[in-house]
């Protein structure tokens, strides 16, 4: 089992920085100011030189139970037993860092762009560097800056812990956390100060005290045991693969079209309850792109597969669409928002997983992959994301209770949606009422 970890005050070293001071008393310092991860970047220090570091460090933290990271140096990682390394998108690739370290070592990535966001979905990494957020002096080959608008939408996308890399210090602390961003990655700003432990007590404080915890990363992470059964299932497996069945893919897309229908119903009455102009609009928007956009998609995959549509619904779609009704029913658009949901953000995640991991060039479901994994439903996805989040923050404590209620009940049935179009009526879903077994 991998070290749990706090990504909250994360100090970066840099012994250039550190106004000659020992890497040893830099640290001492800032754990006791409150640092709670510590990562060794040597990029020039022979290797011998760098695992005695490394070494040195690891007896300081130890016992504070604070982790030590190394950067990108997988070989210096094994040879001081650190806790894990932290890689850049030049550096040795995710799979090949796991494999060398074994399944309970601590790996983040450092992610550059939205892309890279989406393909660290796909990939088992403990947490993700969104780097930079803003420009910095102490690393001048970076990639263009997020800023604060991109990096709440690098933290609304990413599955993964975040920690903002690039610009941190006392005057960005407040901001970037106000994003939902785990925590700030500091070099300077604890490095070069005169002195450490205050400096870093202040900005421990900054980041406790406008530390916000989103509802959407708080549901994703309690319903990670639901989206990792959908990624095992058969269907998606061969569907990436492009060996599923015409006869399976058939069956799904059958009871799609009936959810489809009943979808377009659940959005209207959802704008409903809105408020503003803008949001109703948001989701009547949604409505008509579902029946445009999706039901184009499904007509020529009917037409190309000699699909049947005139059946019933399973017992799945029909308690499905139930569930998404009753949540609606509440007139709480925060719960009908919850329940409605998975249909789209699990959608998006896995559109996305299978489009950054599967060949699609001789595909026979690559349209309905390309459906769900382009950058119009994901900035879609994303938008209702942050809407649900601001609303969620407002909300008492039992409507939130009832948003991860809706929400995860609702990503059960997405598991079962699929499952069933793979196995019919060969296996029982009563599972789907017992939602603790699942969490």
């Amino acid at each position: 089992m991998r070290k749990d970890f706090d990504l909250s005050l994360y100090l970066v070293t840099d012994r250039e920085l550190s106004l000659g001071r020992s890497l040893e008393e830099v640290v001492t310092e800032a754990v006791k100011g409150g640092a709670t991860i510590v990562q060794l970047r040597e990029k020039d220090a022979p290797t011998g030189e760098f695992i005695e570091l490394a070494r040195k460090l690891k007896e300081i933290l130890k016992p504070a139970g604070v982790p030590l990271i190394i950067n990108d140096r997988v070989d210096v990682a094994l040879a001081a037993d650190a806790d894990g390394v932290h890689i850049g998108q030049s550096d040795m690739k995710y799979e090949d860092a796991r494999r060398l370290l074994g399944n309970d070592k601590i790996i983040g990535l450092s992610v550059e762009n939205i892309n890279d966001i989406d393909i660290a979905n796909t990939l088992d990494v403990d947490y993700i560097g969104i780097s930079p957020v803003f420009g910095t002096p102490t690393k001048t080959d970076t990639a263009q800056p997020f800023g604060l608008e991109g990096l709440r939408k690098g933290v609304a996308q990413s599955i993964h812990p975040t920690v903002g890399i690039g610009g941190m210090n006392a005057s960005t602390a407040a901001d970037v956390m106000e994003t939902g961003c785990g925590g700030i990655a500091v070099v300077s700003a604890i490095c070069s100060a005169e002195n450490i432990a205050q400096a870093t007590a202040e900005l421990r404080k900054l980041v406790e005290d406008n530390k916000k915890e989103l509802w959407s990363k708080e549901v994703w992470k309690k319903s990670e045991k639901i989206y990792s059964a959908i990624l095992g299932q058969e269907f998606l497996k061969e569907m990436s693969e492009g060996t599923l069945s015409d006869e399976v893919f058939g069956r799904y897309i059958a009871q799609d079209e009936i959810y489809l229908k009943n979808y377009y119903h659940q959005m209207t009455m959802l704008s409903e309850l809105m408020e503003s102009k803008e949001e109703k609009e948001l989701f009547l928007a949604f409505a008509q792109s579902g029946m445009e956009g999706e039901k184009a998609m499904h007509d020529m995959l009917i037409d190309k597969y000699g699909i049947e549509t005139k059946v019933e619904a399973s017992k799945v779609t029909a308690d499905y669409n139930a569930h998404i009704c009753e949540g609606i029913a509440t007139g709480n658009k925060c719960i009908a928002l919850a329940a409605v949901l998975p249909c789209m953000w699990i959608y998006n995640r896995v559109g996305l997983h299978i489009l950054n991991t599967a060949k699609l060039d001789d595909n026979p479901y690559k349209e309905w992959i390309l459906e769900y994994g382009n950058e119009e439903f994901t900035n879609g996805v994303n938008t209702v994301l942050e809407m649900v989040d601001k609303w969620a923050a407002e909300a008492d404590e039992k409507t939130r209770e009832q948003m991860d209620y809706y929400y995860l009940k609702a990503a059960l049935y997405e598991y079962a949606f699929w499952d069933w179009g793979y196995f019919s009526d060969t296996k029982s879903y009563s599972y789907t009422d017992s939602l603790q077994d699942w969490l």
